[in-house]
Parts: C-alpha cells; sequence; structure tokens
C-alpha cells in the first residue's frame, strides 16, 4: 500500500516531460461544480476521450481499432491520518470510510471491432477498496440478438450509536440494543433474448443477502436481556417472461418464483442483569446462559402480467397484475438458565427450554389499472384503480418446559391455528386543465378502504382483532410556466379519516410541496422549494401529532459555461415535532414520546480553474442537538491528455450536547490519478 501511494506522488511529476509541450488548457468534467458534499465521497462522472485526429487523405483507407477502448478509471489512496479522534462506532455508523488503495470510480466502454460474440460492452464501477457501498454494473450488447445486464451492490451496514435503543442508558450503561455489524450483498442478472424485436424474451435472477453480527434483546416476563446475535439471510428471485411490443399495444407476460431462508442466533454465557436493576420481590433476576435459534425457509411462485394500450388517439391504459403463493415453515429453539419470574403462576423459576414449529400459507395478489381520457385539447382526466389482497393461515406448535424453583418442572403444550387477512384498495380520480399555455391546473379526489382479521388470541388477548380504513382525501396542484426561465409547481393534499391501520399511518393530516426554479441568465439558476405536512391520530391509545415543515433554497452559477470557475449553494431550514404514546420497555406503561428539532444545513462549494474549497455542514436544535461539519479543499491538475492528478482534503467533525461520548472527528488525504481515453 506504501508503494501505491509513493506511485500516486510521483506520477505526476514523471508525466511532466519538458521536451513535450504543454497542451492548451480546457474544461474537463472534473472542473464542474461538484455535488453536495456527502459523508461517501463519491467521484464525479466519467469523461469521454476525443475522437482521434483523421488520416492523412494519401493514407491507404483502413479500419482503425485505436477506439476500440473508451471511458476513464481512477485509482487513489485514502489516509487518516491520527486515526480517529473520538467515539470510533459513532463514526463508522455516520461515515464509515477507511484508508488504503482505492478505485474510486471506472467507466469505460468496449467496443468489438470484430463484432464476434458482442458488438459493445459498458462497465461502471465505484468505490472499490473497503468503502462502505460499491458498486459494479455491465451492460453486454449484440446488437438484435441479446442484451446481457448484470448490477451487483455490496453495502456494509454498521449501527451502532450507544444513546439508541438503549434503555439502560440512564445507569450509565452505553450499549445500542438493537446494533447491527452486517454486509448487505444484492445482485441483478438479466439476460434479453432479441432486444428491439417485437417479441423479446428474457430471464432474469436475483439475489439478496446480509450477514454478520449485532446485539438484540431475550424477553422475559419482568425483564429484558441484551446478547450478542448472528444474522444470516438470502432471497433468491428466479424469473423468465417475454415482452411483445404490438404497434398500440404493449404485453408481458413473466412467471418467477423466489426462496428464501432466515438463521438467526442469540447466545450469552455470563451473568447479565438486564433492562431492570436492583431486586424484585426479593430476588435480582439475571440471565446466566442463553442459546437461541431462529430457523425461517420459505418458498413462492408467482405470475406476472403487465399490458399498455393505446387503441384511440384520446385514451391510454396501463394496468398489471400479481398473484404469489408464498409457503414459510419456521423452527425456534432456546435453552435459558438463570433466575426469571413468570407472571401466570406469579413464581419465580430457574430456566427453561421453548421448541416451537409452525408453518403459514399466505396467497397474495395486488394490481392496478391507470386510465387516461384526453376528450379535449386542454383537458386530461386520469383514473387510478389499485387493490391488495392477501390472506394467511398459519399453524404453531409451542413446547415449553420450565424449571419452578422448589416445586416439579412445569410442562406445557399450546397448539395455536391463526388467521389474517388483509384487503386494502383505492381509486384516484384527477382532472388536468391548461387553463393557458403558461397555466395548468389540477384537481383530484382518492378515496382509500380496507380491512384485516386477526384471529390471534396468544398474541392480542382477543377471539378477533379487526382494524379498518377509510380515507377521503381532496387533491390539488398548480403548475406555471413562463417561458424557459421560470417556473412553480405546487402539490397539495388533505383528509380528515378517522380509521387507519397503523398507529403513525396517515390519518387527518395535510400535505403540501411546492417547488419553483429561476433561470436569471443562461449561467445563473436558481431554485426554492418548500414541502408540509401535519398528521393526527386522536385515538386514546394513541394520542400522535406529528409536524414536519422544509424549506430549501440553491444557487448555481457557471460562469462563460463553468469553464474557469462555478459556485454552488444549497441551504435547508427543516423543522420536525411528534408526540406519539409508546410503551415503556422496564414497566410496559403507556407514556408520551415527544421529540422535536429544528435543523439548518448548508452547501457551498467553489470552483476556480484547478482548485475547488467549500463543504457542508449541519446544525439542529431540540431534543437532541447536533452539529455536523464536512469541509473540502481539492487540487485537480491536467498532467496531459489522458491523465489528471486529483489530490484532496476532507474534515469529518459530529458533536452532540447531550451526548458528548459519541462525538468525533476525522482527517482525511486522498490523492488519486484519473486516466482517460
Amino acid at each position: 500500500m506504501r508503494l501505491l501511494a509513493t506511485l500516486l506522488l510521483l506520477v505526476p511529476l514523471a508525466a511532466q516531460e519538458p521536451a513535450a509541450p504543454a497542451p492548451a488548457p480546457g474544461k474537463p468534467a472534473d472542473q464542474a461544480a461538484p455535488p453536495p458534499a456527502t459523508q461517501t465521497a463519491t467521484p464525479p462522472a466519467a469523461q469521454l476521450a476525443a475522437q482521434p485526429a483523421a488520416q492523412p487523405a494519401e493514407a491507404p483507407p483502413q479500419t482503425s481499432t485505436d477506439n476500440w477502448l473508451q471511458g476513464s478509471f481512477e485509482v487513489g489512496y485514502r489516509w487518516i491520518p491520527g486515526g480517529i479522534d473520538g467515539n470510533f462506532d459513532a463514526y463508522r455508523s455516520v461515515v464509515n470510510l477507511g484508508q488504503g488503495p482505492k478505485l474510486l470510480d471506472a467507466d469505460f466502454t468496449i467496443l468489438n471491432p470484430s463484432k464476434i460474440l458482442f458488438d459493445r460492452a459498458d462497465v461502471h464501477a465505484t468505490s472499490w477498496g473497503g468503502d462502505p457501498y460499491n458498486t459494479l454494473r455491465v451492460d453486454i450488447q449484440k446488437n438484435k440478438i441479446y442484451r446481457l445486464l448484470a448490477d451487483y451492490r455490496n453495502i456494509a451496514y454498521f449501527n451502532f450509536l450507544p444513546s439508541y435503543a438503549d434503555p439502560t442508558l440512564s445507569q450509565g450503561v452505553q450499549l445500542n440494543q438493537n446494533a447491527y455489524d452486517t454486509a448487505i450483498r444484492t445482485l441483478n442478472v438479466q439476460l434479453d433474448l432479441l432486444p428491439g424485436k417485437w417479441i423479446t424474451p428474457y430471464v432474469a435472477f436475483a439475489r439478496n443477502t446480509q450477514f454478520g453480527s449485532g446485539i438484540t434483546e431475550f424477553f422475559t416476563d419482568q425483564n429484558n436481556y441484551a446478547v450478542a446475535s448472528l444474522y444470516s439471510d438470502q432471497t433468491n428471485d428466479y424469473r423468465a417472461g417475454v415482452r411483445m411490443e404490438m404497434g398500440r399495444y404493449h404485453l408481458t407476460i413473466e412467471q418467477g418464483g423466489t426462496t428464501f431462508k432466515d438463521d438467526q442466533g442469540a447466545s450469552n454465557n455470563e451473568p447479565n442483569a438486564g433492562n431492570v436493576p436492583g431486586l424484585f420481590n426479593g430476588q435480582p433476576l439475571v440471565l446466566n446462559q442463553l442459546q437461541e435459534q431462529y430457523r425461517v425457509r420459505s418458498n413462492s411462485v408467482y405470475t406476472k402480467v403487465l399490458g399498455a394500450a393505446n387503441p384511440f388517439s384520446w385514451m391510454t391504459i396501463t394496468g398489471q397484475f400479481v398473484y404469489e403463493r408464498p409457503h414459510t415453515d419456521v423452527n425456534y429453539v432456546q435453552t435459558s438458565a438463570g433466575n426469571f419470574f413468570l407472571n401466570d403462576l406469579f413464581q419465580f423459576y430457574s430456566g427453561g427450554q421453548d421448541v416451537l414449529t409452525g408453518y403459514a400459507n399466505m396467497p397474495h395478489s395486488f394490481g392496478n389499472v391507470t386510465v387516461e381520457l384526453r376528450p379535449w385539447k386542454r383537458l386530461r382526466i386520469v383514473e387510478f384503480w389499485n387493490t391488495d389482497r392477501y390472506h394467511n393461515s398459519s399453524n404453531a406448535l409451542l413446547a415449553e418446559n420450565l424449571l419452578l424453583v422448589g416445586t416439579a418442572p412445569l410442562t406445557d403444550q399450546q397448539l395455536a391455528t391463526d388467521r389474517l387477512n388483509l384487503n386494502y384498495s383505492e381509486e384516484e380520480i384527477d382532472a388536468f386543465y391548461d387553463v393557458t399555455s403558461h397555466l395548468i391546473l389540477r384537481g383530484g379526489y382518492r378515496y382509500v378502504w380496507g380491512n384485516t382479521d386477526l384471529g390471534a388470541p396468544a398474541l392480542s388477548g382477543l377471539m378477533l382483532e379487526t382494524g379498518s380504513v377509510r380515507q377521503n382525501i381532496g387533491i390539488a396542484g398548480v403548475n406555471y410556466r413562463l417561458g424557459q426561465k421560470f417556473r412553480v409547481v405546487a402539490d397539495a393534499e388533505g383528509s380528515s379519516s378517522g380509521q387507519t391501520f397503523f398507529r403513525t399511518g396517515l390519518q387527518q393530516y395535510q400535505k403540501a410541496h411546492i417547488r419553483a426554479s429561476y433561470d436569471v441568465i443562461t449561467s445563473l439558476h436558481l431554485a426554492g422549494d418548500f414541502s408540509l405536512l401535519n398528521n393526527n391520530n386522536p385515538d386514546p391509545t394513541v394520542k400522535l401529532d406529528f409536524a414536519s415543515k422544509v424549506e430549501s433554497a440553491s444557487l448555481f452559477w457557471t460562469p462563460k459555461g463553468g469553464k474557469w470557475a462555478n459556485l454552488l449553494l444549497d441551504y435547508s431550514r427543516s423543522a420536525i415535532s411528534s408526540n406519539i404514546l409508546y410503551l415503556v420497555p422496564e414497566t410496559l406503561t403507556p407514556t408520551p414520546s415527544i421529540y422535536k428539532e429544528n435543523a439548518h444545513a448548508l452547501t457551498a462549494v467553489v470552483t476556480v480553474r484547478w482548485f475547488t474549497f467549500g463543504g457542508s455542514l449541519f446544525t439542529s436544535s431540540g431534543s437532541r442537538p447536533t452539529q455536523y461539519y464536512q469541509p473540502l479543499a481539492r487540487f485537480s491538475l491536467p498532467l496531459n491528455k489522458h491523465i489528471r492528478w486529483n489530490t484532496e482534503w476532507r474534515w469529518y467533525s459530529m458533536s452532540e450536547a447531550f451526548y458528548a461520548y459519541e462525538d468525533f472527528r476525522s482527517n482525511q488525504l486522498m490523492t488519486s490519478l484519473r486516466f482517460t481515453r
């Protein structure tokens, strides 16, 4: 790694040959204003090389193969001088960038002169070399024969902010009891045959996996215990179908299947006092040993049909229908030892073993249809209908053995046969009217309805628990455009419904969004954005009051097309307040959960020739005051026509007024070479 770092510093000097005249300064793609600074330092978009000079007129004609490779790639090295100052777990949860050699970006096209096997292949890769988010996309084509697309993504998901999900924080224990240190990987591959023809068969495969470790909770009647856990799950999706393009009609028929497996385990081999300190009825509640294993296997087959039709010039119809039949098997085994309390018998017990087996079948169908009518030149009417229905029948057998203190062991066996039915539908109609060539008005109405029945007495204590949703929603909008310089788009909707499925679902709410942009001159662009959401659920067991407001403004200036300089300014202000009842984990008593935040975010980046300065900041006040700073400085020097040397400095800093133990700071340097052909 030190050798690579040395080469990156020496190559720029060697590349500047004294005898060769310097190329005329130009405006490479890197000099465009970079996007707002983020925690992952995304590299700029790829550059395409200029076409080679034409052959002299007297040269004999020949087929050139010089352009078989076009594009760019960038390799570099990142240092973190002094390491991470502060809470390393908080740094990994927020930034998680590491040091070492990196493939920052590769974006190139391979043109095959022989046209054997393939005509062209497009490859794009980002952030390889230990960074938390890596991508690779490959697109291979042979004209009118096939097209192969492959997309791979790898996410290093780390979540361990000690102040979150920590009921023992008031006791001085900094332990996130819902922590993850896992890798999430997704792969999608699709092969299209005869692309561009009126009938195109295709086959596809997708896989999603997650594996790693973390912390979860083991629950008992009077106490919960944070224990180490392992995670491993995998989902595979196999599908094949055919797309048919028939002029005004389009039809896709697809048959597929999925398999899913989930293996989780939790263990504890030392005394664990749990979340409830002290004594309960004169005795400590402690977990001494735990072995817990959870195994799920599921498979499903599904059929999907999508269609689109334009039977008349004034009508367009689109829709889809999906029917799937999943089946799931569950196995759970748990062995525990310690001192616990059983509420049903009001008695202590020293250990137990649970064995559960179960299965579930859930036929699921959903579909939607959209119809657009244009009866007059200035009027468009769009109607949308959607339905989602599934019925879950399940069976579970639980065998439980408890070692009661001072009495004979207790053996219990329970058989539960439960059922869940859910029906959800919505219908929306919108009318768009062109008042003038500059002004479009929108008016609409959406009706949402649904019901659910849950027969789970072991969970709810009721033989049958029901729920329903009924919503009448009004919709309005305005689209105003003045020439090519000024545009305003506004949308709003609201409902006064009294029923919803979920505690935090939209019930009695008002929502609005306004976007505006103005080109003062060709090189100066202004934009503004405003959004608002108010939501209320007056149910005495919920008592939800939620409000959110976000305002933002941005300026982008590129004098003379950004050839020598550009400027980006972006500012946003947000305010969030939430009040809802929740159950305290230690006592299970309802208590209001109140959260408020007022935040400001600013990004400012200026580029002058080879130099870029600026950065981002975030500051908030309220329930969790936080300051986050990310300044940057960048030097980008063209060494010759095909090589550019980039060097960048970034600073990451987060501080919290109430949770100072989560503060961190990081000073990072990056140097890289971008090669363009």
